[in-house]
């Protein structure tokens, strides 16, 4: 099966996105593999509001190039979603509130359905719309009442005393004799096992716990705030959790309990982590291992508070004042916001330096059937000094190494004390910013501790850690370039590019700092590129061009808040190469 997409829309308060998430689940639940996204407005109640899915018997990624069904709540969404329609689509309207539909239209079948009235009738108030539709969707798709109910059941787990009208109410949408007024008849399959359904968020959170973080601290910021949710729900698994009164505390506080050895990590969107850039550097100057989620949004100021927008690369890479090593990640689907996470902490700890985690509202809050698995996260602490280490004197912490990476303590060993300062320091801690003057032997010594720092930039290539682009369809004749969240979207493309006659390839980032410049040089060299992103100035473009010297000059880039879809992709790497 190709996929079948489905829309539910309607005002902020109609209960969209818990109608939504709980399609999702349903279908999940059903053995398919689902792809889901929402969108909104900063608005508590009114404005338009919508979900939409993407359901398969393969492998999904994207929420579809034209909607199949399409439920409309209300006047507003029924009149902004049609254009989203794909041929033969289903728009099911609300008839007890909507009582006039645009003229006739080739294209959908128009099916009024009282979803209130049932609601009503059924023991729900007028919020339970969203219940009843759930049920006539199941009907439409030819899902057993059985599984509507377990799924119903799951979602609201939380809300036990919910559980038994939402489900009156969605049987009675299911009773409902959607399919005698149809002239097109929809099934979808199903699959042997059950799909575990995560948003982007979800996955870093469970990525972090996995891999032992005992510290999570935020101040909320969309998108970036359900992480610090989840962290909030899950404190009992022994994870220590701070909401904190901005973002430049969260950031301290993650760096004082990295550097009690606990693994910590902060998270915010772009306006918080502008906050947080003076103790990154902190971060860099003390070598304390830290994990920093950045999820961008629509900037510059608040701009955009509820879209999506990759505008932040070239900050995250340059963030704070002077010189330092740091790590900068973008996962590029939701099973790698787990797994890159898990990730992010082991290469904190191994080369002691802040690691940025960059996605961006899209990658946080879609959600993405994944196989993902605890088991296969392992720890690695790094070079961690113990008491028997120590010979004579004084523990030397910032000991200049060929690596860069020193032995480090934690608190309480025996013998391994050391002064740590935001200051330049010796090898032992203490200051020599205030002796620089005119002494030679400090003004060397400074030169020499901000080489070994900046050393291990090196020794992350030397030793592999910094994974190299993704290569698909390493023939073709035109490739596009992404990062992070483009990344799918642009793999769907690639069918549709090819059902154009145009023989296209894909080559995408998911570490970009340090970057392994003459590998991927090689990699690059002698292909045609156009760059794919969520931003107004080709950012990835202009890191290539930093680190290779190549510049790519066809851009296929989107920045208008919505994420960027496979047919826009296609179509813009279409007329690239004449064949639009």
């Amino acid at each position: 099966m190709e996929g079948i997409s489905i829309r539910i829309s309607g005002a902020n308060g109609d209960g969209i996105e818990s109608a939504g998430a709980l399609l999702s689940q349903l279908l999940a639940h059903n053995g398919l593999y689902v792809f889901g996204f929402r969108g909104y407005q900063s608005v508590i109640r009114g404005g338009l509001v919508w979900y939409q899915l993407k359901a398969s018997n393969s492998r999904v990624y994207s929420i579809g190039n034209g909607v199949d069904v399409f439920v409309a709540l209300t006047m507003d969404a029924l009149a902004a979603g049609l254009s989203n329609m794909g041929e033969n689509g289903i728009v099911i309207y609300d008839s007890t509130v909507i009582k006039t539909t645009p003229a006739a239209n080739a294209k959908v079948q128009f099916v009024g359905v009282p979803l209130m009235e049932i609601a009503l009738k059924s023991g729900g108030s007028f919020i339970y719309r969203n219940s009843v539709a759930i049920g006539i969707i199941g009907k439409l798709l030819g899902i057993d009442e059985k599984t509507i109910d377990i799924a119903v059941g799951k979602a609201f787990k939380r809300k036990p005393e919910e559980i038994e009208t939402n489900m009156k109410v969605v049987n009675s949408g299911y009773d409902f004799p959607i399919n005698a007024k149809l002239e097109k008849k929809l099934a979808i399959g199903n699959a042997p096992l059950e799909k575990y359904l995560l948003n982007g968020n979800s996955a870093i959170a469970i990525g972090a716990y996995a891999a032992g973080c005992k510290f999570y601290a935020a101040y909320p910021m969309t998108p970036a705030s359900s992480i610090m949710e989840w962290f909030a729900l899950h404190e009992p698994l022994g994870i220590f959790f701070k909401q904190t009164e901005d973002e430049i505390a969260a950031i301290n506080m993650t760096i004082g309990a990295a550097s009690t050895g606990a693994r910590a990590m902060c998270g915010t969107s772009g306006g918080g982590f502008s906050l947080m850039v003076e103790a990154l550097g902190l971060a860099g100057m003390l070598e304390v291992p830290i994990v920093v989620v950045e999820s961008q949004r629509s900037g510059p100021s608040t701009g955009l508070p509820t879209k999506t927008e990759q505008g932040d690369l070239l900050f995250a890479i340059h963030a704070s004042q002077g010189e330092f090593p740091r790590i900068v990640l973008a996962p590029r689907s939701i099973e790698e916001c787990f797994y890159m996470t898990a990730e992010a902490f082991n290469l904190a700890d191994r080369y002691q330096c802040p690691v940025i985690l960059m996605v961006d509202l899209f990658m946080s809050e879609h959600s993405e059937s994944v196989d993902i698995d605890p088991e296969k996260v392992a720890e690695e602490r790094g070079e961690i000094a113990a008491a028997s280490d120590q010979q004579t004197g004084r523990f030397m912490r910032y000991k200049i190494t060929d690596r860069g990476v020193s032995p480090r303590s934690l608190p309480g060993s025996k013998g391994l004390a050391f002064v740590a300062s935001s200051d330049e320091h010796d090898e032992y801690g203490s200051l020599i910013s205030d002796v620089l003057a005119g002494i030679p032997k400090y003004v060397e010594l400074r030169k020499k501790m901000h080489d070994k720092r900046m050393r291990k930039l090196d020794t992350m290539l030397d030793d592999g850690a910094i994974g190299m682009p993704t290569v698909v369809n390493d023939g073709a004749d035109v490739f596009m370039l992404t990062f992070g969240s483009t990344t799918e979207s642009a793999t769907e493309a690639l069918e549709l590019l090819k059902s154009r006659g145009i023989n296209a390839g894909l080559i995408s980032f998911a570490y970009l700092h340090p970057m392994p410049s003459d590998r991927v040089k090689k990699l690059l060299e002698g292909k045609r590129l156009i760059d794919v992103e969520c931003n107004a100035t080709g950012q990835l473009a202009k890191l290539i061009a930093m680190n290779t010297g190549m510049v790519v000059r066809d851009k296929v880039l989107k920045y208008d808040g919505e994420a960027i879809t496979s047919r826009e992709i296609a179509d813009g790497i279409a007329n690239y190469v004449g064949k639009v």
